[in-house]
């Protein structure tokens, strides 16, 4: 079955459930030490008790709206201490990606959408350790590209109208495809079956593919 077939299954089942509701996504950050660190740490964990507080606290510090100046107060402060965090693995991706993003010169959101359009640049991203498909289009999402971030809810979602896919890259396709079908932007679709299913499910967690 085609991509659009399956697109199509979902935008019918989606009109048959009755408690479902479009969700706009939250404003974007326009700020980058809230970008990677929401990006980062929203794998497996949960949103609204463990990683908005964090990325909160971030967002209060103008001084890390840039990557230059994230990384200043990542060297100055210390990531663990910053984030009130305890394991080493997370903060090690946060403090990879900055050096990543400071490199290439990526030091706003504008800069980091029009750098997330370049294959190569995608590529380096994902070389990171730990960092994968989902994170990947997470950035994306975060940073204003139109893109649903597939993760278990997503893929349950697709499960209960029945659709199976063959992995990520399809799951991903055929979410977007069906915003497209519904006229809605696909950040939004992606955002309202995770809201759907985070609530329908006691799990508010981002979980990874």
């Amino acid at each position: 079955m085609s991509v659009e077939s399956k697109a199509r299954i979902l935008c019918e089942y989606i009109g048959s459930v009755g408690d479902f509701s479009y969700v706009e996504p939250e404003p974007l950050h326009r700020h980058m030490g809230a970008i990677i660190t929401d990006a980062i740490l929203q794998s497996g964990l949960n949103f609204e008790t463990v990683v908005k507080p964090r990325v909160q606290k971030i967002l209060n510090l103008p001084e890390a709206a840039t990557t230059s100046g994230f990384l200043k107060i990542i060297e100055k402060t210390g990531l663990n201490a910053l984030l009130d965090w305890r394991d080493a693995e997370k903060p090690r991706r946060v403090i990879e990606v900055t050096k990543l993003f400071a490199r290439e010169g990526v030091e706003t959101p504008e800069q980091l959408k029009v750098w997330l359009e370049n294959g190569e640049n995608v590529a380096k991203l994902d070389a990171v350790k730990g960092v994968g498909s989902k994170t990947l289009d997470y950035f994306r999402f975060l940073s204003g590209i139109p893109t649903a971030a597939v993760d278990r809810h997503m893929l349950n979602f697709l499960k209960k109208a029945s659709i199976s896919v063959s992995g990520y890259n399809e799951a991903k396709n055929v979410i977007n495809h069906a915003a497209d079908i519904l006229g809605k932007n696909r950040c939004c679709l992606d955002q309202s079956i995770w809201t759907y299913m985070s609530k329908s499910s006691g799990r508010q967690k981002r979980e990874g593919y």
